[in-house]
């Protein structure tokens, strides 16, 4: 197997493609980060967290009477950072997931790290469907698959090859796209505050909860492997039943968006969510060690109906 998964990797890398993407991947990021830096705000930061508190906490304590209204955890998460901020006197942005619309908090290379994932979360995804579907479904649509199935391997051994080489390479081009992030931040606004701390708030023990920032996001990475996996299984497994590429590519993004909606997270959250980042600070509420479980058993049952499948196809005659 070990054969297979080599073979793999240098069919993937040999396409121009992906470095194209990763190119793209980071003209966005680029223009993200100079974009920022020509609105940062010269405001005293003091003032604007206090300025962001008062506010805030009147919209807590008036909730009900607003008629756009925020989600009630996402200002109570945000008071928590603003009245710690203010307390320590900390003079750079540690609001992390909002900021109050009448304050315009300074960015910094640190924040835009511990952002990336909520805001370039999608660039993974379009680089798992890539890698997904350039070693295994065009395969399946140009022939090329029946190539590998006249040498002497067996048909468990070729998908579990391909599952486990696709998965490897987009994680790491995942791990690429947030270094270009680290860098591109470190140029752009200096390195100083790499050697800041990640501030979050805890739902789970309603305080704040500080670490090593490159410990944050080693531990929100890691948290995300699971959905990252799952996702590119689906994408296999669609691939096997619909034989077609596109509506693969369309289904799968759906499946994305529409996880990612308030409505449906807030419906599955006390059941399971594949993003397991959402349990480590109390964001949904639920076990993790138990999501952790579901997950490890969704990804058993779909790479066994993935090999099951792929044992019964008749591709010779396809």
């Amino acid at each position: 197997m070990v054969t297979l998964i080599k073979n793999e990797f240098i069919k993937i890398f040999k396409r121009k493609n992906i470095y194209i993407l990763l190119f793209l991947s980071l003209l966005v990021l680029l223009v993200y980060n100079l974009y920022l830096k020509s609105i940062n705000s010269k405001e005293d930061i003091s003032k604007l967290y206090e300025n962001s508190y008062n506010n805030d906490m009147l919209r807590l304590e008036y909730y009900e009477n607003f008629s756009e209204k925020e989600d009630y955890t996402t200002i109570l998460e945000r008071t928590k950072l603003e009245s710690y901020a203010i307390e320590n006197k900390i003079n750079y942005n540690i609001l992390l997931n909002s900021e109050n619309n009448n304050t315009n908090m300074p960015e910094d290379a640190r924040i835009l790290l511990m952002r990336f994932f909520s805001n370039f979360e999608i660039i993974i995804i379009l680089i798992i469907i890539y890698i997904v579907s350039s070693s295994f479904l065009d395969e399946f649509q140009n022939g090329t698959i029946k190539n590998a199935l006249v040498k002497p391997h067996k048909r468990v051994t070729i998908i579990l090859s391909k599952i486990i080489a696709s998965i490897i390479i987009s994680l790491i081009l995942a791990i690429i796209i947030v270094l270009l992030q680290y860098l591109l931040g470190g140029i752009i606004y200096g390195v100083d505050s790499y050697g800041l701390e990640a501030i979050r708030y805890s739902f789970t023990t309603e305080n704040i909860v500080t670490m090593n920032l490159f410990t944050y996001i080693l531990i929100i990475f890691c948290s995300k492997f699971s959905m990252f996996i799952i996702f590119s299984l689906i994408i296999i497994l669609l691939g096997l039943v619909t034989k077609n590429i596109p509506i693969t590519i369309l289904i799968s993004l759906s499946l994305y968006a529409i996880s990612k909606l308030e409505i449906f997270i807030n419906s599955v959250k006390n059941i399971y969510y594949w993003d397991l980042s959402k349990y480590l600070f109390g964001e949904i509420t639920g076990n993790l060690a138990m999501a952790i479980f579901i997950s490890i058993i969704i990804i058993a049952v779909l790479t066994s109906a993935i090999t099951i499948i792929f044992k019964r196809k008749d591709i010779v005659n396809e």
